[in-house]
């Protein structure tokens, strides 16, 4: 490379070294996201599902039948969606049915992870809650719990991931969907923990 300038040797090498960390960065990120297998704490006050995907309701409403809470809030569901419906497209049992009808609550002003926080946020408050446990997709968490934390009292939200089946974390790179998605999701965690978002 004698026949490039310094300069741009200098400038190429930098870049290598930003772009390999960068990478190394979201390698971490990827392998360190939580599964569903985290611990969960003794039985709190209330569930609260962020909506983004079936499978995240699906495991709230299995949570709630199991006596973890005595109360779930899906936030940020799409206009004109009843609980009804919502309840038709579930594979519950008729003992989890029960518990859907008589402690989910449902919340539509929600758009965002932001929207989620604030809702869960005066959801606690109307209903006295002392804590919560946060129910979102494994990729999602990172990002949810560095907002919910924001809105959130000091030691009052707990959370259980939920692993998308389609979602290969060991073979990332091979998929493009699922690389485009936790590379979407990663930008995302940056923007918030850098204190932007």
């Amino acid at each position: 490379m004698s026949f490039i300038p310094n300069s741009i040797q200098t400038a190429l090498l930098v870049l290598l070294v930003v772009l390999g960390l960068a990478l190394a960065s979201f390698q971490k990120f990827v392998l360190t996201l939580p599964n569903d297998e985290t611990k969960l704490p003794a039985p709190i006050d209330g569930l609260v599902v962020a909506t983004g995907g079936q499978l995240r309701i699906q495991k709230g409403v299995e949570l709630l039948a199991g006596g973890k809470a005595d109360r779930m809030l899906i936030s940020g569901v799409g206009k004109g969606i009843t609980k009804e419906l919502l309840k038709e497209n579930l594979a519950i049992s008729n003992h989890q049915a029960h518990f859907f009808d008589c402690c989910v609550e449902i919340e539509f002003a929600a758009t965002d992870t932001n929207g989620n926080a604030q809702a869960t946020f005066e959801w606690m408050q109307k209903h006295a809650l002392d804590d919560i446990l946060l129910v979102s997709a494994n990729y999602h968490l990172p990002r949810a719990e560095l907002i919910f934390k924001q809105y959130l009292p000091e030691n009052s939200v707990y959370f259980q991931a939920v692993n998308p089946p389609d979602l290969k974390l060991s073979a990332w790179y091979s998929n493009w969907q699922t690389t485009r998605l936790l590379l979407k999701e990663y930008l995302k965690y940056i923007y918030v923990k850098s204190g932007l978002g």
